[in-house]
């Protein structure tokens, strides 16, 4: 499988600023408007580019890292005052 996946989706309609994307598998993502292309209308038809982000991933991962060993850190120090 190759890096990045491009797919197509229609615009279906928009509902309080929220867009409603259709694939061609019937699939419906709900999306900002303000995400859209400006002049975007109900059929048009859309490119959707999916790309891995190996930085934000690494970046993710080293937040819930660290939030874990916080997490290991104030239970280990509870569990000494509780005794």
């Amino acid at each position: 499988m190759s890096e990045n996946r491009e797919l197509l989706v229609s615009l279906d309609r928009i509902e309080e600023e929220i867009a409603v994307l259709v694939t061609k598998e019937g699939h419906m993502w709900l999306l900002p408007a303000d995400y859209l292309p400006e002049h975007s209308r109900e059929g048009d038809v859309f490119n959707v580019i999916i790309e891995k982000n190996s930085e934000e991933t690494d970046k993710l991962a080293d937040s819930i890292q660290s939030l874990q060993q916080r997490l290991l850190d104030r239970t280990s120090e509870r569990n000494k005052s509780d005794r």
